[in-house]
């Protein structure tokens, strides 16, 4: 039994290993219009989901990524117009992270081009596929981190 499932298991992980590369390459063409990488997709993502910003180490905990890494790509983005720092009343040495009115001019282009992709990519899998495999994902992710 404990065979099989290792087996199984190291199937998973490297079929979703497989999954993330392929879906840095979509991200990679469908935000190459817009200037981002996929790197940019994910932090826009990871705030405009978040409602009300969030902190570097936040978006680092939801990607994945280390504290600096975002740090850096956040740094930049500031820069560039796509994000802003703003005082973060909960802390206060960790600034919250926000979308500029560019950057939400910015997601809401990318909207336009990733809900259709997200449709037509998950169009013949059953939402209960979809749920199930969601819940697996994020039982795994609260096993590791």
């Amino acid at each position: 039994m404990h065979t099989s499932k290792r087996v199984l298991f190291l199937d998973l992980v490297l079929s979703v290993l497989r999954l993330n590369g392929l879906l840095i390459a979509e991200g990679d063409v469908m935000t190459e219009e817009l200037n981002l990488t996929h790197a940019r997709w994910k932090v826009i993502g990871a705030i405009a989901l978040s409602n009300n910003g969030l902190t570097v180490p936040g978006i680092a905990r939801v990607l994945g990524q280390s504290r600096q890494a975002v740090q850096r790509i956040t740094d930049v983005m500031v820069h560039d117009g796509v994000l802003e720092y703003q005082k973060n009343p909960n802390h206060k040495r960790s600034v919250l992270v926000l979308l500029s009115e560019n950057g939400k001019e910015i997601y809401n282009t990318l909207r336009e081009v990733q809900d259709p992709w997200a449709i037509d990519a998950t169009e013949d899998i059953p939402i209960e596929e979809l749920e199930t495999g969601l819940r697996l994902v994020r039982r795994l992710i609260k096993k590791f981190n």
